[in-house]
């Protein structure tokens, strides 16, 4: 049976868990994988993990912020395989401030809408830039990530829920805008993997802990089927709606959360 991803050129923005675990996926199914990411350290990891696999994806340095860097990226993708097929962004942000576990009456209004900033800038210039490359094939599939707190009532999340909100909300409107072009947009919504490195939490925080406590409580309690996702179902869940088994599926948001946004 042909994986699911022959023959296709996929990008990834950022090399940490969700971004590695997408990569992988996507080699894993055949695609011709490039990741860009800031740190150099984890783009070598996740190429020596792939290489260790038997795969192998190519690396570069890119800040999914920044749009002239990322327009390089892509031009230089583009020819060197001739297209791009697919694109997935992962990152978020890595500036101080906003990070999730201070209450919204703590937070002075930079910090609340930090993540604002940053994960819908990641998005629209990572989805518009793989957008001018696809439109004129008439083909192609870009992919956002979410998480719970964009649906579900979650306290202490800082501007995070608003920031996934905002980012499915633009997914669904570029999806429109898109699907004419025969270019689908469809973001992942994870309740969160155990495998993830927590990297938007108040570490500092004296009452994370309890706070912390209290997301799992809540969570556990909404869990239709007791168990989280892992980064391996979220990069099984990637690599079947890039495919052509997802051929009529766009401007939606694909629940990996166990059942926890329906209830």
């Amino acid at each position: 049976m042909e994986s699911l991803l022959t023959g296709r050129t996929a990008v990834v923005y950022g090399a940490g868990s969700i971004g590695g675990a997408v990569a992988k996926a996507f080699v894993r199914e055949g695609a011709r994988v490039f990741v860009a990411g800031r740190g150099e350290a984890a783009l070598k990891q996740l190429a020596h993990d792939v290489e260790s696999e038997g795969g192998s994806l190519e690396t570069a340095q890119v800040d999914a912020l920044d749009r002239e860097a990322v327009e390089a990226f892509l031009d230089s993708v583009v020819q060197r395989t001739g297209g791009l097929d697919v694109s997935f962004c992962a990152t978020s942000t890595r500036r101080p401030g906003g990070e999730q576990g201070a209450a919204l009456g703590e937070l002075s209004f930079e910090d609340f809408s930090l993540p604002i900033i940053d994960f819908t800038k990641a998005q629209f210039v990572t989805a518009n830039a793989a957008a001018a490359r696809m439109v004129p094939r008439g083909r192609g599939v870009v992919l956002m990530m979410t998480a719970l707190p964009s649906q579900v009532p979650f306290p202490y999340t800082a501007g995070f829920g608003p920031a996934w909100a905002a980012v499915e909300a633009f997914s669904r409107t570029l999806a429109a805008e898109l699907g004419p072009d025969g270019v689908r947009v469809v973001c992942l919504h994870s309740a969160g993997s155990p495998g993830a490195a927590q990297t938007t939490l108040a570490a500092d925080l004296p009452e994370l802990p309890a706070r912390a406590a209290g997301w799992q409580q809540r969570a556990e309690a909404r869990n239709l089927l007791g168990r989280w996702p892992s980064l391996e179902d979220v990069g099984n869940m990637a690599a079947f709606m890039a495919s052509d088994l997802a051929a009529v599926t766009t401007g939606t948001t694909v629940d990996l959360s166990g059942g926890m946004v329906n209830h």
